[in-house]
């Protein structure tokens, strides 16, 4: 073969490269369920019933109730969940003894990784990227350094143990804790082209259009999240706590978790226990 036949071939492959059409990409796993829910007429009725009942809530900025707490605002990261297109950032608001605790989750746990599990797909859960120039990218977690404290004196080294810097599970701020599937994130953000094409359709609907369109964004996912040991419990987790590089003394404090262990004494959903229960 001489090399002008060569150079021939090649200019014929890179031609056919370049006119091939590109496959697509991937579209993230909540968008496909979405697609492809079938809304019954109870369903549709009884989201038709929230749509007519809901009313916007006014965030009161700057909040203080002196002496004791002032809100501060919470930090935008460049990503947000397209969940964020309807509800707050602090979402959770009926369970008055839970909802500070679930709230507080949210600053590092995606709403799809407790609200979307649908039972005949597997998923792995891993650091997604809401901020910084990885936003929107996995990320590799955190491996905590060991630390070595000289002294034979178990009382000294809890003592010193009480004074080392602790290293935070998060491998970066703004991170949070995704599904995946097929390595891509199974959750959309604000600033997808179907994430502001739902926001369009919104504005321009009616009720029942807008019924539809809430019964189907909500198909797919779980009301109730997992109960609190689905993650803080030694078996049969939800997460792999290691893999999310926590260390044994992290993965140690998250299985034996204080609040967990709380709100594990209540058996009924009016029961009051003191706060001081909260040590025992």
């Amino acid at each position: 073969m001489n090399k002008k036949y060569k150079l021939h071939l090649v200019f014929i492959a890179i031609c056919l490269l370049m006119f091939m059409p590109y496959p697509a990409a991937a579209k993230p796993l909540y968008q496909t369920h979405v697609a492809q829910a079938k809304i019954n007429d109870k369903t549709l009725q009884k989201s038709l019933k929230q749509v007519k009942k809901h009313k916007a809530i006014t965030i009161i900025d700057n909040l203080s109730v002196p002496p004791f707490h002032k809100r501060v605002t919470l930090p935008e990261t460049k990503k947000q969940s397209f969940c964020l297109v309807c509800h707050l950032p602090l979402p959770h608001r009926n369970d008055e003894r839970r909802r500070t605790f679930m709230n507080m989750h949210s600053r590092y746990i995606a709403c799809e990784t407790c609200h979307f599990r649908p039972e005949t797909t597997t998923m792995a859960y891993r650091w997604l990227a809401y901020d910084g120039i990885d936003a929107g990218n996995a990320l590799s977690p955190r491996r905590a350094a060991k630390v070595t404290i000289d002294s034979n004196s178990p009382s000294a080294r809890k003592h010193k143990a009480q004074f080392k810097k602790r290293v935070p599970l998060s491998p970066q701020p703004g991170a949070r804790i995704a599904p995946f599937y097929k390595n891509i994130p199974v959750l959309l953000f604000k600033d997808t082209p179907f994430s502001q094409k739902i926001k369009k359709d919104w504005k321009d609907a009616n009720e029942n259009q807008r019924a539809e369109i809430k019964a189907k964004l909500h198909a797919p996912l779980n009301k109730e999240g997992p109960t609190c040991k689905k993650c803080h419990g030694k078996d049969e987790t939800m997460l792999d706590l290691e893999i999310l590089g926590a260390s044994a003394a992290q993965l140690k404090k998250i299985q034996n978790n204080t609040i967990v262990r709380f709100f594990d004494r209540f058996k009924k959903t009016d029961e009051r226990i003191r706060i001081n229960k909260l040590l025992q």
